[in-house]
């Protein structure tokens, strides 16, 4: 924003200063509230997966489901549903990247209610511990992975659909037309997300 006001580039460091300098005791009171990074010590992969949803496409009732090893920051998963409250499609996804890679030893998802089913699968193969709980933003592997996907995949769709919208050939608040939509570019976001993922792995 501040780049397109003022037309130029402006160095960080330079901001940073005159930041610090016009507003000292904001800037103080705000290093307290800083976020910090986690620190795991996840032995190899398949230790520890990360699972979250993707909710960039939501306007269009399209959802992607993601999950990603911590060790080796393999994509197990990645799929373009129209539900993810829905615990069993959360659950079909998570159990798609268990067929091909194994049973991890732990997930780390947020506190949704669509990851119960997941929930209750570790808890059933691994035990107390196995299942842990925390707000997405903390989830810093697939955060990174979804402004990856949104680079490489979504940004086409997203466009795609909102000049739809200003040209006045789709309506989203017209069921028939969501209708037509998934079943036009369901299975193309799907085919896009696997050969990105398949991409990825290179």
């Amino acid at each position: 924003m501040l780049r397109e006001i003022l037309k130029g580039k402006v160095q960080r460091w330079r901001l940073r200063d005159a930041i610090h300098r016009i507003d000292y005791v904001g800037t103080q009171e705000r290093k307290t509230g800083r976020l910090h990074r986690r620190v795991y010590n996840v032995m190899a992969p398949n230790y520890l997966w990360h699972i979250d949803s993707n909710h960039k496409l939501v306007r269009w009732r399209f959802i992607i489901l993601g999950g990603i090893d911590w060790f080796s920051r393999l994509i197990m998963y990645l799929h373009c549903r129209d539900n993810n409250t829905s615990r069993a499609t959360v659950l079909s996804s998570f159990l798609s990247g268990v067929a091909k890679f194994g049973i991890p030893l732990r997930v780390r998802s947020d506190k949704g209610l669509e990851n119960v089913f997941v929930a209750d699968f570790m808890l059933t193969k691994h035990g107390d511990g196995s299942m842990i709980t925390a707000p997405s933003t903390h989830n810093q592997r697939i955060e990174r992975l979804w402004r990856d996907v949104y680079e490489g995949v979504l940004w086409y769709f997203y466009n795609l659909f909102y000049h739809m919208e200003g040209q006045g050939i789709f309506d989203p608040l017209n069921e028939l037309h969501l209708v037509a939509l998934h079943y036009i570019y369901m299975d193309e976001i799907n085919r896009r997300l696997d050969i990105w993922t398949e991409f990825s792995i290179h």
